[in-house]
């Protein structure tokens, strides 16, 4: 077999490189094929404005806007919910689709670019003033179901091919560690923004008396959501399709679409025990920032109703804006702890703080708290999110690596759609059970924009409870995943020797230490592997009963 390796430099063009170049943990430079020229990392970050803005935009106002213009806080929840069972088809069908995309342009890239341009129009769709216009509730519900599957279907045509980027961008981890730390800054900026813009903008709209910004129309609101975002969106991800390279070149075959094997592939990623407690990790921390996003209007505006803070009326800033200014302080410290220690420790460190914060914002009262405490909490809360925002995203190469070296297929794109498709699910359940406990507890929604509805004790009562109860029971679980993740730099280097050498000589080419190491590594990081999920190499070299002997050899200690 060859002893080479092909894979695709920033050129453009296939080179060779030895497995014994490949598999290292080192620091290349131009000229190497694995490297990333820096502007190529700044332009890939920049396609992550969608990839932390669209979900952020989407959780923190789809809620408040629908209720505030007539819709029910079960029926907008619902609507939200209804959006993301056709995500369960969508999404893995993208995976399916990119990864089996050839072209001269790459099989990522492509998507990148057309769905870029079109995210501007679904934004203007969505956003349409139709109420303005005269249309009835039932007609603007009808409106908004058919719009807001439209904005998720263009989410994952361009969400699933960028985030396959992450593991498809260098097969060298420490080059592909700095990129996609550049993605996970811009990505949190993008967050920050989509966060804390939004609900101005919308309280500008829909609460003028409370607002920080100058009142504004439908018209208004629109056309300056739409536009900001559209470009924000849309045209990172241009810049992204055209500077990115693709270093890891696909299998030559195409895989064909069966649909039983469709739908047997949805649960291949959950096989892997490493993408399990990943996914853990990752689902619960940002379907509670969606959840706490999607309170934070109803906990300023009607908690918080009638305070004042620095001679302003108390609005959603005082609680996003702290947490996001200092989730990004904290990345500094997030990345030299991921150097020093592990991926898993930098996003457990701080989140003790994140708990303690909610628990304080559930416990808090506006009869005896002063106001200035609450964007101090926000702030503390910020220290334990920055970590757990930032992690996910650099730890997901990892568990594609562990894939590849357990089974021999590296299903990139199954696997971004499935993590693609749980955060949209995850998010839309955190903001779903938002609108079925508000109204479970007599929240009333208002029948026009700037409409003051006074609440009943039992929905404030449940505002406070659900933000301080979520962040205990979501981020207790996060922290408990992250103790089970156990890949680390080191059994990465080792996984790597073991890929390429298995690849070039089949695992008859293991001496009985390395095969021993290695079972007890799949054991450990994949756990049992399934002969129909396994390249056939793999498969004649572990024999009928290799995939069971490979599972039951003792896991290692971690180092």
């Amino acid at each position: 077999m060859d002893e080479n390796r092909a894979v695709v430099t920033a050129e453009g063009k296939v080179a060779e490189t030895t497995a014994a170049q490949s598999v290292e943990n080192v620091k290349v430079g131009p000229g190497h094929p694995d490297y990333i020229p820096t502007k190529e990392k700044w332009m890939y970050g920049i396609g992550a404005l969608m990839d932390g803005g669209g979900v952020a935009l989407m959780s923190c106002v789809m809620l408040n806007y629908m209720t505030s213009l007539g819709i029910a806080a079960a029926v907008a929840s619902t609507i939200i919910l209804v959006a993301k069972f056709w995500d369960a088809v969508s999404d893995p069908l993208m995976g399916f689709i990119s990864d089996n995309t050839r072209s001269r342009w790459g099989r990522r890239k492509p998507y990148m670019f057309f769905g870029g341009i079109a995210l501007l129009f679904g934004l203007l769709l969505l956003f349409m003033p139709i109420r303005d216009w005269g249309v009835s509730v039932g007609g603007f519900t009808a409106y908004m179901i058919v719009m807001y599957l439209l904005w998720n279907t263009l989410s994952t045509i361009t969400q699933v091919p960028y985030c396959s980027l992450a593991s498809d961008i260098s097969p060298n981890f420490r080059e592909r560690n700095n990129a996609n730390t550049i993605k996970l800054v811009f990505s949190a900026a993008a967050a920050g923004i989509s966060y804390v813009l939004p609900l101005l903008l919308l309280e500008a709209y829909t609460e003028p008396e409370a607002a920080m910004l100058p009142a504004m129309d439908g018209v208004g609101f629109w056309l300056t959501i739409s536009i900001v975002f559209g470009v924000l969106f849309g045209g990172g991800l241009v810049l992204a399709a055209i500077f990115v390279k693709e270093r890891i070149a696909p299998p030559k075959q195409r895989e064909k679409f069966h649909l039983k094997q469709f739908v047997k592939d949805y649960a291949v990623p959950y096989k892997n025990k490493s993408f399990r407690w990943h996914i853990g990790m990752y689902a619960a921390a940002f379907m509670c920032m969606d959840i706490i996003s999607a309170l934070a209007v109803y906990y300023a505006t009607d908690v918080w109703k009638g305070k004042s803070l620095f001679d302003m009326e108390f609005s959603s800033m005082f609680i996003v804006a702290p947490l996001m200014v200092a989730a990004v302080l904290a990345f500094p410290v997030v990345r030299w702890l991921m150097s020093k220690k592990s991926k898993q420790f930098a996003f457990r460190i701080g989140l003790p703080f994140y708990i303690v914060g909610g628990i304080m914002m559930a416990v808090m009262d506006p009869e005896w708290t002063p106001p200035i405490v609450v964007p101090i909490v926000s702030f503390i809360m910020g220290f334990g999110f920055g970590g757990a925002q930032m992690m996910p995203w650099i730890i997901f190469p990892d568990t594609v690596d562990v894939a590849e070296f357990a089974t021999g297929v590296r299903n990139t794109g199954t696997y971004s759609g499935m993590m693609t498709l749980i955060r949209k699910v995850a998010g839309a359940l955190g903001v779903g059970m938002v609108g079925w406990i508000m109204t479970g507890a007599g929240y009333i929604s208002s029948e026009t924009a700037g409409e003051v509805v006074p609440q009943p004790e039992s929905a404030l009562l449940a505002i406070r409870l659900m933000m301080g109860i979520a962040i205990v029971v979501l981020i207790g679980f996060a922290l408990f995943c992250s103790l089970q993740f156990k890949v680390t730099d080191k059994k990465l280097q080792r996984m790597r020797y073991y890929i390429e050498k298995v690849k070039e000589g089949g695992l008859q080419s293991l001496t009985a230490a390395e095969t021993a190491e290695r079972n007890s590594m799949v054991a450990e990081l994949y756990g049992k592997v399934d002969p129909h999920d396994a390249a056939a190499w793999i498969n004649e070299g572990l024999g009928e009963n290799g995939a069971e002997a490979a599972a039951v050899v003792e896991p290692t200690e971690e180092k």
